[in-house]
């Protein structure tokens, strides 16, 4: 997928579309945020991933849907999942 990012706003928030893509999706978005949070007196960043798209051909949408739902939410959690542990890798925090 090539994109572009369409809005950013460091250190808060970047938003992007899609240029051009796999021939299943008419459109592709999203949008990411980024809030400092503190727990338990521990400082943190809380990360929202938001993401919008639309399945073609548009007459099965009501099938591809679903389907594309099922598939992309498995790929955001393993990508998040992958982030999370580079985050707390000792040798990726000693580098930055």
């Amino acid at each position: 997928m090539i994109s572009r990012y369409v809005s950013y706003r460091p250190p808060t928030s970047v938003g992007m579309t899609m240029e051009k893509g796999p021939w299943f999706f008419a459109s592709f978005g999203g949008g990411w945020r980024f809030t400092a949070e503190e727990q338990g007196g521990v400082s943190g960043t809380r990360a929202v991933w938001k993401y919008t798209w639309s399945a073609r051909p548009a007459w099965l949408a009501p099938v591809a849907d679903p389907i594309g739902r099922s598939l992309l939410g498995r790929e955001i959690r393993a990508r998040i999942s992958a982030f999370a542990r580079a985050c707390e890798s000792p040798d990726v925090l000693k580098a930055i």
